[in-house]
């Protein structure tokens, strides 16, 4: 299945009246203009896509209860809340003992771990202790990011 997002194809759904007026706000150039590989893409996912959908599907869930268990196994302190929708989990990392005035915890991780997270703080100010994680890979790689994670804090 192509990224239908990266072929100019992508389709966004408010579920609410903000959510529509925030996405009014995007630029024209985001609204308008599909391009000709991202609609057959489009077209070809909504009509034949399901079985690959729910593969998909049953993976990330898989994923999110196995990167749901090893965190609380082999990285205590870190608070992480299953994401409802998504490849991406938010690690809380407030209860892991770094130093509040020391460097971001993605920092840490990368120094420390040598392992690349996503910084918290890039995604607003409600971010700030947290790491954004891609858990869309395999049990093998969730099991090495998260051995990643406790060598640097260990």
């Amino acid at each position: 299945m192509p990224d239908v997002a990266g072929l100019k194809g992508a389709v966004a759904v408010a579920g609410s009246a903000s959510m529509e007026r925030l996405l009014a706000r995007l630029p024209a150039s985001c609204q308008y203009g599909a391009g000709l590989f991202g609609v057959l893409a489009s077209l070809a996912a909504w009509s034949s896509g399901g079985e690959w959908l729910d593969a998909l599907l049953g993976q990330l869930d898989h994923a999110r209860t196995e990167f749901g268990r090893l965190p609380s196994e082999r990285l205590p302190g870190a608070r992480y809340t299953p994401p409802e929708a998504s490849f991406l989990a938010w690690v809380d990392c407030a209860g892991l003992g770094l130093d509040p005035l020391g460097p971001e915890p993605a920092q840490v991780f990368l120094d420390r771990g040598r392992v690349a997270l996503g910084r918290g703080l890039d995604f607003g100010a409600p971010g700030d202790g947290f790491v954004r994680v891609t858990i869309g890979t395999s049990s093998t790689l969730l099991a090495a990011i998260v051995d990643r994670m406790a060598a640097a804090v260990g």
